[in-house]
């Protein structure tokens, strides 16, 4: 057969148990299976229909699967069914055998997996097992791995098992008491011969099972990983049985090892059982066959040299009568030969004894071609020969030579025997009759291996070819007997002879023998687990007894239930741990008492800035215990007003005021900033006994510090001595931390208060109209001056809302602006005709936004003066263009009058040139009156790399007439828009670009560069030009002013160009700037804002957009 092969040209048969221990298996492992079934059972509903569709599929490729691509595993061979006969057979793999099921279990759901494996079941039970008890294997192990591989639980353990080649190799080892029950229950015999065939070949079985489910479990790994929203995955997941208890922990832990160890002993024992089984049949079986092989050598040789000894010549001499009669005393003297036969010279029979009719005698072929060879001079021959009809055993014919006194042969002598009737032979005999009524047989072969005799009844296998293994010496060892069943054969060859013995017994007989060797100590393993069992579950359920009853506790403690005692038993880790949950018990509940008294005082502290109110809490709370007095001595600065005393006491407790004069030195001791703790008052030294008065028995107190600052001392007194636990003592300790907040906690509030005070005398004073808000946007305080603007506030209340005070619309918009350490500001007009320059800046403390302030100018007044001014430069433009344009006309008209000399055309000239100067100096004049006034302010989106590009066109014939190199350096980041008036940032540019050309020698350089920033972009100017001077930098954007440097007078001005770009920068909330070198050039900054200040509300224009 070739390594793979199909199934699918088998025969398909099934055969049914052929027991009623078989049907019962059968029928208690389909209980079994159901029980599973039902425990595990998935209900269809929860399976997508589009999940159907896969199991269809999976359903309709299932008899490909397990009838297809059979793999043989060369080197492994199978035994049939015991005492049913047939041949071994080479063990087969189904590659994809458990391939639909596995895939059902992953994708589909429990239920398909096991209808899958029904199916793939009950096509290798008819084409390739042949039993029934494959189908209920198949549908378990499937079963097997659908709970396994579809299960929730969170641990790593059953995380792995969710994985289908994990859950493939686990499913397969947890598999094998299925698969040697099935083996046990399928074969026929008695219980040693199921056990010994079940632990034979369940192995091999297991081996193809783990090798298809390997197989297929790859399959699904790779589909689990790669086939996202395939296989299934649970959306949660839930605690495992061994995170819920400690016993299942314990045994879920344990059982591996315990079960690994119960099956190791029951192995090792029976290992044991069946090694000193096998001893017992191997010495039983060697002796009998050296009882019997040592017969035969002795029975050759008495019969060839008896046949010898009655060859004698007179044989040939006597008459026939007489030849009978010798030789009937001849078989009579000696009781070996059953007959004797003499041959003449020629061949031919001349007698015989018992039977004288030579045609009765049915010479055999051997015997007639020896009877020719002894003719020919071959003394002596040993010859068998097939059993005479009737007869069970093999005849073994003796010849020899019949010789004159010469020497010559003369005739044949002939003597036969067998077995049975030999007297020579009856010990070997008897020895393997005694095999054989114990259930084993016995066999004798020749040379040529042939059976010569066999302990079967019936000749049939009499000289038949033994087709058993024939070992080179003596040896022990298993083979397969006709019936199907395992056989113990010893086989003996006979020492100088070419016989052998051959004993065989069934394997069964060894099996019986090892169970009556492993039975008691199986039986007490069992009793000993059962024991161990029992045992481990009391002692389990003790401890966790205990541990539920600590469970309980601790949840008392967790709901605050403190008053239930924990009882202690026992002094061990229980009772240990039991006496630690008593002890927390008892000190959470002294704790929570401290806690709940601390949280009163933490409340008093943090609800009530006076003093007063705020120490009664931590004065209850201190004289808690047997305490007879609890006080407090705190400095002046604490009080608003006051008293006349330097310092301030207040007490509580019986005798409170019996011990208040020492409230005087205990101050005075507790700037030391040590506790200071009186065990006995009049042992002590610490303080002055004054006579006639009363003195505690013991004193502990503690000074009152924050923040390096001390404000006085916490002090309780006990009437009778007595040592301070540390309990108490951090108990203190943390009430004199909070009398020392709510000491410093009112020092800040009388400081604050007197602060508070002054601020509104300062602000009711103050002119202009200011409103403070808090960081929650509610009024803290507004001056009268705000009160009175009309129009601007609605309700004045202190703690009101910000939009329940703010009237104006866009006030409150300015207001709600997000800022951090800016101001912003804007012009509002209010409806009485009056306009306020609002600025609202955050107020910070230590770094943190606490508030914000609001500032109200009036600037009616400097706007009337800007409109003055507005009309000034209007009348300024009219008039002082008009002539300057006349001027000019006239001075180019002198040209047409007449010929002009060239000393005229230099007064020409020079008249056009002040002319243009004086009208460049109004236009400036003008743009700057014009930016500054903020008038016809067009704002809108502006391209910068436009702006610049604009700006390069417009001044590159300047630069091309200096050979000056002109560049523009864009950034790679894409083009980005500003909120800006195009004319007057080109203008700006213009200005910039220009003063660079203009100061640059011929032959240098300028660049103009874009830099884009998070929130602006910078337009840099760079030049190669003379410099300017470090004195020249503060002033360099002051209007008019101009370089005193000779370099610097050589090019003509009006001192107002940069003055126009820093004019138009801040209009545009941006700024300019400088750096430069002298004699190596300028770099001049421009930078804009992206988002204008229209947006962002702190600038007055308006964009007009097309």
């Amino acid at each position: 057969m070739p390594l793979f092969y199909s199934l699918i040209g088998e025969t398909p048969y099934i055969e049914l148990p052929q027991s009623m221990l078989g049907w019962f298996g059968w029928f208690f492992m389909l209980v079994l299976l159901a029980w599973g079934i039902r425990s595990w059972w998935e209900s269809p509903k929860l399976i997508r229909s589009t999940r159907w569709w896969v199991f269809v599929v999976l359903l309709m490729i299932t008899p490909i699967t397990s009838l297809m691509v059979a793999l043989q595993i060369p080197g492994l061979e199978s035994l049939p069914l015991p005492n049913i006969p047939g041949e071994t057979a080479v063990p087969s793999m189904i590659l994809l055998f458990m391939v639909p099921g596995i895939l059902a279990a992953g994708m589909v759901g429990i239920l398909p997996a096991v209808i899958i494996g029904c199916v793939s079941g009950l096509f290798l039970a008819f084409w390739k097992t042949h039993t029934l008890f494959s189908v209920i294997e198949t549908v378990g192990i499937l079963l097997l791995f659908a709970v396994l591989v579809r299960q929730t639980y969170r641990t790593r353990f059953f995380k792995l098992l969710r994985h289908p080649l994990w859950t493939g190799i686990f499913t397969s080892l947890i598999s094998l008491p299925i698969l040697m029950m099935g083996v046990f229950f399928a074969t026929t015999g008695s219980l040693a011969v199921r056990l010994d065939y079940a632990l034979s070949q369940a192995w091999m079985i297991l081996l193809m099972r783990v090798a298809e489910l390997i197989l297929a479990g790859i399959i699904g790994e790779i589909i689990f990983l790669f086939g996202k929203g395939i296989w299934f995955r649970p959306k949660a997941l839930r605690p495992s049985p061994v995170e819920s208890s400690l016993q299942w922990r314990f045994l879920f832990t344990s059982a591996p090892f315990v079960i690994a160890g119960i099956a190791i002993l029951i192995l090792s024992d029976w290992w044991v059982a069946g090694a000193a089984a096998r001893q017992v049949i191997r010495d039983r079986l060697k002796g009998t066959a050296e009882v019997a092989v040592e017969s035969l050598p002795y029975f050759l040789e008495t019969g060839q040299n008896l046949i010898i000894n009655l060859a004698q010549p007179e044989l040939l001499t006597i008459e026939n009568g007489q030849l009978y009669s010798r030789l009937g005393e001849n078989i009579r003297a000696v009781p070996f030969f059953r007959e004797l036969v003499v041959f003449d010279g020629s061949g031919n029979w001349r007698n015989s004894y018992p039977t004288q009719d030579a045609e009765q005698l049915h010479l055999s072929t051997l015997e007639t071609n020896g009877i020719q060879l002894a003719m020919k001079g071959v003394l002596i021959q040993t010859y068998t020969t097939p059993p005479n009809p009737g007869e069970s055993s093999a005849q073994i014919s003796f010849l020899a030579a019949i010789r004159d006194q010469q020497g010559l042969v003369n005739g044949v002598l002939l003597g036969r025997t067998d077995m049975n009737s030999n007297p020579f032979t009856q010990p070997a005999i008897k020895a393997l009759e005694a095999v054989h009524n114990n259930g084993g047989d016995g066999i004798i072969i020749d040379e040529n291996q042939r059976i010569l005799f066999h302990t079967m009844s019936g000749n049939d296998l009499v000289m038949t070819q033994y087709g058993g293994r024939i070992p080179a010496d003596a040896e022990f060892f298993d083979d397969m007997a006709p019936t199907g069943t395992r056989q113990i054969v010893y086989y003996q060859p006979s020492l100088g002879r070419p016989w052998a013995v051959i004993i065989s017994v069934p394997a069964e007989q060894a099996q019986d023998l090892s169970l009556r060797i492993a039975i008691p100590l199986l039986l007490i393993l069992a009793v000993f687990t059962l024991i161990a069992f029992f045992a481990l579950r009391v002692l389990l359920s003790s401890l966790t007894a205990s541990l539920r009853r600590l469970v309980e506790q601790a949840s008392k403690i967790a709901r605050g239930q403190l008053d239930s005692p924990m009882p202690v038993e026992g002094v061990d880790e229980v009772g240990q741990l039991s006496s630690a949950f008593e002890q927390m018990r008892i000190g959470l509940r002294n704790r929570l008492d401290e806690l709940n008294r601390l949280l009163v005082v933490s409340e008093s502290v943090a609800e009530h800035l006076e003093i007063e109110q705020a120490v009664n809490p931590i004065l209850q709370a201190a004289l808690g215990g047997d305490a007879s007095a609890a006080r407090i001595v705190l400095i002046r600065e604490v009080l608003m007003e006051p008293p006349g005393n330097s310092l301030i006491s207040y007490g509580t407790g019986r005798a409170s005021s019996a011990y208040s004069h020492l409230d005087a030195q205990l101050f005075d001791l507790g700037k030391q900033q040590e506790p200071i703790l009186i065990p006995n008052f009049h042992r002590g030294r610490r303080l002055s006994i004054q006579p006639g008065v009363g003195h505690p028995g013991s004193i502990i107190a503690l000074p009152l510090y924050h923040e390096e600052q001390y404000y006085g001392v916490l002090w309780v007194a006990f009437d009778a001595p007595q040592n301070f636990s540390d309990e108490q003592i951090r108990f203190l300790t943390t009430l004199a931390g909070e009398a020392s907040i709510a000491a410093a906690n009112s020092r800040l509030y009388v400081t604050a208060e007197i602060g508070r005070q002054r601020l509104v005398a300062v602000l009711a004073s103050t002119p202009e109209p200011v409103l403070v808000f808090d960081e929650k946007e509610r009024l803290f305080l507004v001056n009268l001056a705000g009160m009175q603007v009309p129009g601007l506030l609605h309700d004045t209340t202190a703690g009101a809302k910000l939009e329940e005070v703010i009237q104006m619309p866009e006030l409150l918009e300015l207001m709600r602006i997000p800022m951090e350490e800016k101001t912003a500001s804007r012009e509002i007009a209010m409806p009485g005709g009056k306009i306020y320059y609002v600025s609202v800046s955050p107020v910070l403390a230590e770094g943190r936004r606490v508030g914000k302030i609001c500032i109200l100018r009036d600037i009616t007044h400097y706007k009337e003066l800007d409109t003055l001014k507005s009309d000034f430069v209007a009348t300024v433009s009219h008039d002082l263009r008009s002539p300057l344009t006349l001027m000019r006309g006239y001075a180019t008209m002198l040209q047409m009058v007449g010929e002009l000399n060239d000393q005229q055309k230099g007064y020409v000239k020079k008249m056009v040139g002040g002319v243009d100067n004086m009208t460049r100096l109004v236009n400036n004049l003008l743009d700057l009156g014009r930016i500054e006034a903020g008038i016809d302010l067009r704002v809108g989106r502006v391209s910068a790399v436009e702006i610049v590009e604009q700006v390069i066109t417009l001044l590159q014939p300047q630069a091309v007439q200096k050979n000056i190199q002109l560049s523009f350096f864009s950034p790679d980041s894409p083009n980005v828009n500003v909120l800006a008036d195009q004319a007057l940032l080109q203008q700006a540019l213009y200005n910039l670009v220009e003063n660079a050309i203009k100061y640059t020698p011929m032959g240098g350089r300028v660049r103009v560069q874009l830099q884009i920033k998070t929130s602006s972009v910078v337009f840099e100017v760079n030049d190669t030009g003379i410099g300017i001077a470090p004195l020249d930098l503060p002033r360099l954007f002051e209007k008019f002013y101009r370089s005193g440097r000779r370099e610097a007078y050589q090019q003509r001005g009006t001192g107002l160009g940069l003055a126009i770009v820093k004019s138009i920068a801040e209009r545009h909330n941006g700024r300019v700037w400088v750096e430069s070198q002298l004699g190596k050039g300028s770099t001049f900054y421009l930078e804009i804002p992206i988002r204008g200040r229209d947006e962002t509300g702190s600038s007055g224009f308006v964009e007009k957009l097309p």
